[in-house]
């Protein structure tokens, strides 16, 4: 078959890379950076346990990655935080999320990704911006409708994970701080109020340092992202990743949801249309949800917050809380909205 050409080196791209790599296709992939994982900062992210059924392991050999060599940890508690309330410890069996780090280091996820695809021959031209006439798109995102501001940071501090809410660190968003082996993020990812000058990151690590979390030395950066919803159709070239609107719209952090978005485009140029075709229906049922959930996320106040965050602290299994909220029908959405009533869900 002829050479594929993918624009972009981020995962989702690698993720459709490596499957036509395995398959006999020969495939080239443009990045205008110099190498995988420089738009990263070492900063901690997850792969959710809760949007897709397989094991993590399963979800990606059904790709063509080896698990057992991505340096990742299960975390399976977290505290959440809101403003003048008690924090709540959240605890699992399971682990929430498996974390990872993002960045161009021997040990960081990007990194990891792209030593799997240059073993099995997928070509990388670096430095390069890619031509009009590539079979996949994996850029990002062109459009803002939220940021994300965070730093980075090297502490002595234990391992723990912390998720803050409130309008005053994350307007229709939330805030994190990840610590693991010697090496911090904070971050707040949240939607611009207009006519205000808050800086929320600011107030982030206002609020940690008050608990006596030591944040200092730090490596600040920014992104943004976009929440527009549009349902994603197969067509060349396959818009893949953010690129293509593929992302959790939620919790997630969105990096399971692109790379089985790569996977699509993959199946799909590997001539496998209709499997291609029913797994974009799949992740498509998922965004629907993840959107909608969205929508009523941005509803709440900071009081019914921490409502909803007692719910998950006193569960004896929080995870499948998570996992139900992706399971949603008319049935559920209509048990939701008698709960909007009953708790005075509102815009805030």
């Amino acid at each position: 078959m002829n050479k594929i050409n993918i624009a972009g080196c981020g995962i989702a791209g690698m993720s459709a890379g490596i499957y036509l790599s395995k398959k006999g296709i020969p495939v080239t992939i443009y990045e205008k950076c110099s190498k995988p994982g420089q738009s990263r900062h070492g900063d901690y992210e997850g792969l959710e346990n809760w949007i897709f059924n397989e094991s993590i392991s399963s979800f990606f050999s059904n790709i063509g990655f080896d698990y057992s060599q991505i340096k990742s940890n299960p975390v399976n508690n977290f505290v959440v935080h809101s403003a003048n309330k008690d924090p709540l410890l959240v605890d699992s069996k399971e682990p929430f999320f498996y974390l990872v780090k993002r960045g161009d280091k021997n040990n960081d996820f990007d990194n990891q990704l792209y030593q799997q695809c240059k073993d099995v021959g997928v070509e990388f031209r670096f430095n390069t911006i890619a031509s009009d006439k590539c079979e996949i798109v994996s850029t990002g995102t062109r459009k803002a409708s939220a940021y994300i501001n965070g730093s980075s940071f090297r502490t002595s501090q234990k391992n723990q994970v912390h998720l803050l809410l409130g309008h005053e660190f994350s307007p229709k968003g939330y805030a994190y701080l990840i610590i693991h082996n010697g090496y911090g993020t904070i971050a707040t990812a949240f939607k611009k109020v207009k006519n205000t000058k808050h800086n929320y990151l600011n107030n982030c690590k206002k609020y940690f340092r008050e608990l006596d979390i030591d944040i200092s030395n730090e490596q600040d950066f920014g992104s943004r992202g976009s929440f527009a919803f549009s349902l994603s159709r197969i067509s060349l070239p396959l818009q893949i990743g953010e690129a293509g609107g593929f992302q959790d719209y939620l919790f997630g952090f969105g990096m399971k949801m692109s790379m089985v978005s790569g996977l699509l485009a993959g199946k799909y140029l590997n001539g496998e249309k209709s499997k291609a075709r029913s797994l974009l229906k799949k992740i498509n049922k998922k965004r629907r949800i993840s959107f909608l959930n969205r929508i009523l996320y941005e509803r709440l106040s900071d009081e019914n917050m921490y409502y909803f965050a007692q719910k998950f602290s006193f569960s004896e299994n929080p995870l499948s809380i998570l996992k139900q909220a992706y399971k949603w029908d008319f049935k559920t959405l209509a048990r939701w909205i008698n709960i909007k009533k009953k708790y005075e869900i509102h815009s805030s």
